[in-house]
């Protein structure tokens, strides 16, 4: 059996269209996802940040990578409504990541979740072996007994720039603030591999559960 999927996708709309884009995401293109065979659930996120960095975040929870590469996921995706072409053309920052969950494989999302951090980075080719074995045998282990942190769970897309993923479902957006989060980050061992990835393009951000207007 393969591992579990996610896409998961950066987008930010031109201020004037914001609500327009918001609009379509949450009437139109979450519901047609969902009613694509393999797509298990789908949430969405946002983020007080600089205008040009991602205000919003979207995780969709596949059965498996396999599904991205579908005959329906790719008739959806070669063939967007009108209102997705208008809402997609109006972005000014739209990112994607088609990835495995690669620890531990097969773990559903809390769905309780108010908050989520996003770590997404790479490593050079010489030290890809020690960055994973630091991940999952130190990092993940300790960020998963942090009081507030729901879920933890890394992803690969071979394809992504950067290419890894790590998701924390969090009780509240304050998590990361605690103090045994922090001495996580400050191990000897997590000093090593900061100064190894310190070169590569990093998007460590806390996003907040997204609550769609009425």
């Amino acid at each position: 059996m393969s591992n579990f999927g996610l896409l998961l996708t950066l987008t930010e709309p031109s201020l004037e269209l914001e609500t327009e884009f918001n609009a379509w995401y949450d009437t139109e293109h979450i519901f047609e996802r969902l009613s694509i065979p393999g797509f298990l659930s789908a949430r969405r996120w946002v983020a007080d940040v600089k205008p040009g960095e991602g205000k919003y975040l979207a995780t969709y929870e596949l059965v498996s990578p396999d599904v991205l590469y579908s005959e329906a996921y790719r008739e959806r995706y070669a063939n967007p409504t009108p209102w997705s072409e208008r809402s997609l053309g109006s972005t000014v920052v739209f990112r994607r990541w088609g990835c495995e969950q690669i620890n531990p494989g097969e773990a559903l999302p809390s769905m309780l979740a108010h908050a989520q951090f996003v770590a997404i980075g790479d490593v050079p080719p010489e030290h890809e072996d020690e960055f994973n074995r630091w991940y999952d045998e130190e990092h993940l282990p300790l960020l998963s007994q942090v009081p507030g942190v729901m879920r933890a769970r890394r992803f690969f897309d071979p394809n992504g720039k950067p290419r890894y993923v790590a998701l924390y479902d969090l009780a509240d957006e304050r998590v990361p603030q605690h103090p045994a989060w922090q001495a996580a980050l400050r191990t000897e061992w997590s000093k090593r591999i900061g100064d190894l990835t310190r070169d590569g393009e990093w998007l460590l951000r806390v996003y907040r559960s997204y609550t769609p207007a009425r």
